[in-house]
């Protein structure tokens, strides 16, 4: 992981790279990857690509929960690339539980507290229930 670090800190020297609690982009150039973790040291490295991925495709802002999916897979998409380029492996089933998390979570987020329904999404982040009329807006998640 510290030799992958290095590589980035090279090849990116506007990010601000360092140790946090999480994988994680802030931005517009903070990127952070876990001190301690769960993951092993090629699940760490891509879980920090992706968050790469993040800086490089330049897309933070979502008002939807397609939106946030989309942009997930965009920065997958892109660490995937990097893989490439850093001569790393990449795992797809990795990634796509990854992704399945966010699914998971926008559906449980899609369903409606009345009659347990799923809704669907308008474009200002607003869950209608097509079966009781309830309107509903769940908390933006971080990624």
């Amino acid at each position: 992981m510290q030799n992958l670090i290095k590589k980035l800190a090279k090849d990116y020297p506007e990010l601000i790279i360092s140790a946090g609690e999480r994988f994680q982009f802030t931005p517009p150039n903070q990127l952070f990857y876990a001190k301690t973790t769960e993951y092993d040291d090629n699940e760490a490295q891509l879980l920090l690509l992706h968050e790469l991925g993040h800086y490089l495709i330049d897309e933070t802002d979502y008002l939807t929960d397609i939106e946030l999916l989309e942009i997930e897979a965009k920065a997958w998409a892109k660490a995937h690339e990097l893989c490439k380029k850093y001569n790393l492996k990449y795992n797809e089933d990795f990634a796509e539980d990854r992704l399945d998390s966010y699914r998971n979570y926008l559906h449980y987020a899609s369903l409606c507290n009345n009659c347990q329904l799923a809704g669907y999404q308008d474009d200002r982040g607003n869950y209608h229930c097509p079966l009781c009329g309830a309107t509903w807006k769940h908390q933006k998640i971080p990624h």
